[in-house]
């Protein structure tokens, strides 16, 4: 457990905060690239921070805050035109870089708009998202996940989830392999996205698991014992300071081509809206080949990605159906994974109080996952680079990055480099 002033320190991420200081040392996602046109800006909310994004003449996205220099109108409501964004007020044209260009009031020989400067935020867009840097100096480089290369665009799915609590709680769903035995758990393979994995989380509800530490954050492999001398063994990731990956939901309509194991991994990143909410972006990564973003949009994640909040929410008891719970599910909310997160890691409260849990064995990656942000607030309280902040010319730490399931024969040592070895 921790003490109140050590959940302070890895919960609160506003202007000013040692965590919120930490958490601006890296990229973090703003917003989805369709949210945001050519021709109307987008009002956004990332680490209690109110921002407007908007593109210039050239498309590029453009991130300052959202309340004109002037009288403090809302700049969202505001229009994109002459390379800047013109408050609706008075008039005064606001550049990408925080420039005031234009001051259509003041007399034509006034030097009165070089004096004026708005905090102003480096973008840049990839994968599906627009990602901001708001921390000082330098950014450092972006994190070399492979969906950011241009010419994978067709490999990679992104959306995002509205959770009504702080980030981290939700983040530590995902460095916890145990929950998913019970939590997401369907009786019957037919009622399940994952049919053959179902069966595997049901057989061995006490999985042995190993942590690593590593550059980016955390290695994670767990094993479930399965009959036949065979173990199901499934290999993780924590990504400092809030990205996760994981194998995981089809990435193919299975009904049209073979979903198989290790076609496509998951990664979640869960962004601070203020301490209260947040945003959980998900990335669907294909390794070779389209993912089929109808599928994924329409069928499977449908309100996900249209509304980006689900329907199932704490007012409403997430729609819990005891009747399912007695043949169909362990937790009686349907087959979406996404929605049984959400009632878990929001009914722990908007701020989870951590300084009264009662950690277990299998609890070791969330222990070690917190110690290590911990050190990175001490870092920045330093003035050093926290971990997994990489400069250019530095060795990619996501080289080692390996997300893998596989079912192995139970001579094999999980803790062992099988994961070098060709799928098969």
């Amino acid at each position: 457990m921790l003490s109140k002033d050590q959940n302070d320190l890895i919960t609160l991420t506003g202007p000013g905060t040692p965590g919120g200081e930490m958490m601006r040392r890296y990229w973090q996602p703003v917003a989805l690239s369709d949210e945001v046109s050519a021709d109307a800006p987008t009002p956004v909310r990332l680490l209690g921070e109110d921002l407007v994004l908007f593109r210039d003449g050239a498309g590029a996205p453009q991130l300052i805050h959202r309340f004109c220099p002037h009288r403090k109108v809302d700049l969202s409501y505001g229009r994109v035109e002459d390379g800047g964004l013109r408050c609706i007020y008075h008039g005064w044209l606001l550049s990408g870089d925080g420039r005031c260009l234009e001051q259509p009031g003041e007399p034509p020989e006034s030097t009165y708009k070089d004096r004026i400067q708005q905090t102003a935020y480096p973008c840049r867009e990839a994968g599906g998202l627009i990602l901001a840097y708001l921390g000082p100096g330098d950014p450092p480089r972006l994190p070399l996940f492979p969906f950011f290369a241009a010419d994978l665009d067709s490999q990679v799915w992104t959306s995002k989830l509205h959770h009504d609590c702080n980030w981290l709680q939700a983040h530590e769903g995902n460095a916890d392999p145990q929950h998913i035995s019970f939590l997401h758990r369907s009786f019957s393979a037919d009622q399940s996205l994952l049919p053959t994995r179902n069966s595997f989380y049901g057989a061995d509800v006490a999985p042995k698991m190993e942590v690593e530490e590593t550059a980016y954050g955390l290695r994670i492999v767990t094993a479930r014992a399965l009959d036949g001398d065979r173990n199901y063994v499934r290999m993780t990731h924590h990504i400092m300071p809030n990205v996760s990956t994981f194998a995981g939901l089809p990435c193919v309509d299975p009904a049209v081509q073979p979903d198989y194991e290790n076609l496509s991994y998951q990664l979640h990143w869960h962004v601070p809206i203020d301490d209260f909410q947040h945003w959980k972006y998900t990335l669907i990564f294909r390794h070779d080949g389209p993912v089929d973003k109808d599928f994924l949009s329409n069928r499977l994640f449908v309100d996900m990605a249209r509304t980006h909040h689900s329907p199932r929410n704490a007012d409403n008891r997430y729609l819990q159906d005891r009747d399912e719970m007695k043949s169909v599910s362990f937790l009686g909310i349907g087959k979406n994974f996404f929605d049984h997160d959400k009632l878990a890691v929001e009914s722990q409260g908007r701020i989870m109080d951590r300084s009264d849990e009662h950690l277990g064995a299998t609890d070791r990656p969330v222990i070690l996952m917190r110690r290590q942000l911990l050190r990175a607030v001490a870092d920045v309280a330093a003035h050093r680079d926290p971990q997994f902040v990489e400069r250019q010319g530095a060795p990619d730490a996501l080289a080692d990055m390996v997300v893998r399931s596989q079912v192995l024969p139970a001579t094999i040592d999980p803790r062992s480099e099988w994961w070098h070895e060709p799928v098969h």
